[in-house]
């Protein structure tokens, strides 16, 4: 996954007017993504200063569809993002990127298709 937009700043007035269905700690660095699972490792960077931060999706929440992901004070912050206009970009990281196979079985019928 691999995304440009705004983020939406976590306020616990949305949650109690029901605009978001969750709660986050705005005092802790918490994301939330609706569509990516729970403990995905995100980095997340803000492309007018090159700040970026790696951390896991919390939950899945579900806010409007026009922001990519949700996110506390705190990780705003960090990031150096204005509460105005909260650009940023979302990378998803895999951990493992390649499968390597153990052991293969060549069967004779397939044997007699390569020669």
């Amino acid at each position: 996954y691999n995304s440009k937009g705004f983020a939406y700043i976590y306020n616990d007035e949305d949650y109690k007017n029901k605009i978001i269905n969750g709660k986050l700690d705005n005092s802790l660095l918490q994301v939330s993504h609706p569509s990516l699972k729970n403990n995905t490792l995100i980095k997340i960077t803000n492309p007018k200063t090159l700040d970026s931060l790696t951390i896991r999706n919390l939950k899945r929440i579900k806010y409007p569809d026009f922001y990519k992901i949700l996110i506390t004070k705190k990780v705003a912050e960090q990031l150096n993002i204005e509460s105005s206009f909260p650009l940023i970009e979302i990378l998803e990281i895999k951990k493992n990127k390649s499968f390597i196979a153990k052991k293969a079985k060549i069967y004779s019928e397939e044997k007699k298709n390569i020669l």
